[in-house]
């Protein structure tokens, strides 16, 4: 059994210039929805639930209706536990606060739908959004402190994730002896996660008597170093979680409605859902739309159509299961954790799992020419097919 302990909204990073749906109000929501994910799998580990995955996943996408939709997936799935959210224009104009509040019910509501198939105790599910509440909807941390040389000073660095989705970080120095704050830098962009702000916190080093370290490790754009001299008492304020609103009109939250697993009526390609794994990931903005639909939908399109032609006895082998295709792009330098480039197939019971992992080189530079996408498209369908085509034939000879 897995220990239940991470919750995500995907896409669950991007740039900080750029939006990270091409739609307002699911951008809003997943950007919102970090710090909050983030303070829940906090408190969600304390509490120890096991289950057969140790994630929930949601996925969101636009929609028309003034409520807000909730789905969630009771079956046991073999890689996490799945939400699908849909989001009203709405959701685009609450304040910082009600909209995280707003993912925080949508977090709770799918746990406690959980929590009866998984066997987890909703007084212990309770806790949880009790802790969430009580630290205001944040997600702060601190590194250890660090001594200076002379053992006079000792520093740390503390970080936030803000309502934009980023992180900030600081350095703060005090007095060892008196506890008294000496010096606190200017907020700097980082990552957004707890395994990140402690990679980052591994670089603080006192050097000369200056404290340094690295908000953004590893960085693709290039690592950048943050220094504090305590000689120069600076003490820059905190950073304020959420953004200072541009209208003052209030506007009031959405109401959450349920809805059955997978029963959107919208949706072109039912049974057929492409995700977006770790990795580089397919930046909005950088990567155009096709025919006036996006990269992950379009592939959905053309292997729903393929597999509806009864196109070489694949369907028969899938046996109307939904299939479930994940996206992942690595660098070269980057994919060692995650295996050799290729296609991984997974039948379940449940499901049909597929994992692309794909050469992030062609996307990872900025802006991506159409006729690039079109052809990143037609190779990921020819693969998704072929290892389609592989284990239908293969099921066929061993008949």
């Amino acid at each position: 059994m897995a220990v239940f302990r991470w919750i995500e909204f995907w896409p669950s990073g991007g740039r900080e210039d750029r939006p990270w749906t091409d739609d307002p109000a699911t951008d809003a929501l997943v950007k919102s929805a970090c710090r909050v994910s983030q303070a829940y799998s906090d408190a969600l580990r304390d509490e120890h639930f096991e289950g057969p995955c140790s994630s929930l996943r949601f996925s969101s996408h636009p929609h028309d209706d003034d409520a807000v939709q909730l789905q969630v997936s009771t079956a046991r799935h073999a890689d996490w536990e799945h939400g699908i959210v849909f989001v009203p224009e709405v959701v685009a104009e609450l304040s910082a606060d009600d909209r995280a509040r707003l993912v925080l019910d949508l977090i709770h509501e799918a746990v406690v739908e959980l929590a009866p198939h998984r066997g987890w105790s909703l007084e212990q599910v309770e806790r949880v959004r009790a802790r969430v509440l009580a630290q205001d909807l944040e997600f702060p941390w601190a590194s250890p402190w660090k001594a200076s040389s002379d053992r006079s000073m000792t520093a740390r660095v503390v970080f936030r994730v803000a309502d934009d989705g980023l992180g900030r970080a600081m350095i703060e120095v005090r007095e060892r002896t008196s506890g008294d704050l000496v010096a606190r830098s200017a907020p700097a962009l980082a990552y957004n996660a707890l395994t990140n702000f402690r990679a980052s916190a591994r670089t603080l080093r006192w050097v000369n008597g200056i404290v340094q370290f690295i908000p953004r490790p590893g960085s693709p754009h290039g690592e950048v170093s943050v220094s504090l001299d305590p000689a120069l008492p600076e003490i820059h304020s905190e950073p304020p979680v959420g953004h200072a609103d541009v209208t003052t009109a209030v506007v009031t939250s959405p109401e959450i409605v349920r809805a059955p697993y997978g029963s959107h009526v919208k949706d072109r390609t039912p049974a057929i859902k492409v995700f977006s794994g770790f990795g580089v990931g397919l930046r909005v903005g950088c990567i155009p739309d096709i025919d006036g639909t996006d990269f992950g939908e379009k592939i959905e399109l053309e292997i729903f159509d393929r597999l509806g032609s009864g196109e070489g006895g694949i369907s028969e082998w899938v046996d109307g299961l939904p299939i479930e295709i994940v996206l992942e792009y690595h660098l070269p330098g980057q994919v060692d954790g995650f295996g050799a480039y290729g296609i991984r197939l997974r039948r379940t019971a449940k499901r049909l799992n597929v994992v692309v992992l794909r050469d992030a080189s062609w996307c990872a530079g900025g802006e991506v020419a159409e006729s690039l996408v079109r052809h990143e498209m037609a190779l990921v369908v020819e693969l998704v097919m072929a290892a389609l085509h592989a284990r239908a034939a293969k099921r066929a000879k061993m008949r």
